[in-house]
């Protein structure tokens, strides 16, 4: 059994409407998966025969908007990192945050138990420098990956098919002045899905939507709306998802309501494709999900 988390920041469930890219892009893979509906709040508690789509809470019982800091530890620990330090934190885990990952983090958890896990973002040669000095200031996910004691893929691995950056395609990291060759979203699906095959469990990071949706420029959502649909239906043509599930899920909404550039309260998606458990546990809010996926590969089948 194994498991593959596509991790989207900022994409939570609105409701159907002009200023939802989620519905007014077109999405055939997830439209397939959810049985001809949109990733709406709509569609909110779909079960078909493809997949499962399920709405979290990420306010996580806090006032205030959501943030990512917070949002993202608690979805990699299952510990509310909200509550943990009274309140919602954008940005980079401070120390407190970066704690509870070092203590609860999923992949160093899922390491111990004997499986094995790996992430298939690739970082640019300056985040290397960044961490030979020491520096530790970096996104959740990243923290997570470090305390588990994982190596970083690299551009060179990308070039190898070994790893994919984390805009899928490497046009937003090649206006930072790298010269990467573009890959078409499909090329990025079907390399996680041979990655994944070697692994117990795989973690994908995207992030574009949560800057694109502060930008709230419908065009480029548009676009983007389109990738990420053709990755995850790449992803799900090579993946053998008779042995694997198959989990997007993100931590606060944003993209999905570009009449605001701040974040939103709306739920989460929760869509779980491939082999998903005959019985599903209670799964509510961001803390749900890492336990979600530990008992998942502790028990290994469905």
């Amino acid at each position: 059994m194994r498991v593959v988390l596509f991790f989207i920041d900022g994409l939570g469930l609105a409701p159907a409407g002009e200023n939802n890219p989620l519905s007014t892009a077109s999405t055939p893979a997830l439209n397939r998966l959810l049985g001809g509906q949109d990733l709406t709040r709509e569609t909110a508690g779909f079960h078909g025969p493809l997949a499962t789509l399920l709405p979290l809470d990420a306010t996580l019982g806090v006032p205030g908007y959501p943030q990512s800091a917070t949002g993202q530890t608690t979805l990699f620990s299952g510990q509310n990192a909200a509550q943990a330090i009274g309140r919602h934190l954008n940005g980079f885990p401070n120390e407190e945050l970066r704690q509870i990952l070092s203590a609860e983090g999923l992949l160093g958890k899922i390491i111990k138990a004997g499986k094995s896990a790996t992430f298939l973002n690739c970082y640019r040669p300056e985040f290397f420098a960044e961490l030979d000095r020491g520096r530790l200031l970096f996104s959740a996910s990243t923290m997570l990956n470090f305390y588990a004691g994982l190596p970083f893929r690299t551009f060179q691995q990308m070039l190898q098919g070994e790893a994919v950056y984390s805009d899928i395609t490497n046009e937003w990291v090649r206006t930072l002045g790298h010269d990467v060759p573009v890959v078409s979203p499909e090329q990025a699906g079907e390399c996680l899905a041979r990655v994944a095959r070697q692994h117990d469990f795989l973690l994908f990071e995207h992030f574009l939507t949560d800057i694109f949706g502060h930008k709230r420029c419908r065009e480029k959502a548009t676009v983007l709306t389109g990738i990420i649909d053709r990755f995850i239906g790449s992803a799900l043509a090579h993946l053998n998802l008779s042995e694997t599930l198959f989990i997007m899920t993100s931590d606060h909404g944003n993209f999905e309501d570009l009449l605001t550039a701040g974040h939103t309260s709306n739920p989460v998606p929760l869509l779980l494709a491939g082999a998903r458990p005959k019985e599903l546990p209670v799964l509510n809010d961001l803390t749900d999900v890492a336990p979600f996926v530990l008992r998942v590969l502790s028990k290994g089948t469905v």
